[in-house]
């Protein structure tokens, strides 16, 4: 299965992912997949891992040909995090609802 696909089965079911990013192992909410700056992207909330910037939870916007071993993990979440779509973005592919 490719990144997209396993993002957007992970909003859908509003399930973790789990996936390697610049060197680090992260657990995150998928929120938002679509194109952003002709890219495909994702907008998740960082519930656990660690990052370049130090914090471990935070939101944070993934180019998804840098993410690695990219998996849907069986713990889900809310949703209703994400108050606004976000500016600057092409075009939204998957969202949660």
């Amino acid at each position: 299965m490719k990144n997209e696909e396993i993002i957007c089965q992970a909003i859908l079911e509003k399930k973790l992912i789990g996936f390697y990013y610049d060197g680090h192992h992260r657990h995150v909410e998928p929120h938002l997949y679509g194109m952003a700056h002709g890219e495909p992207r994702l907008l998740g909330y960082q519930v656990e891992g660690k990052s370049n910037s130090g914090s471990p939870t935070s939101w944070r916007q993934f180019k998804t040909d840098k993410m690695a071993y990219v998996r849907v993990l069986d713990e889900g979440f809310k949703g209703g995090r994400l108050k606004s779509e976000p500016v600057n973005w092409d075009r939204f592919i998957a969202i949660v609802d």
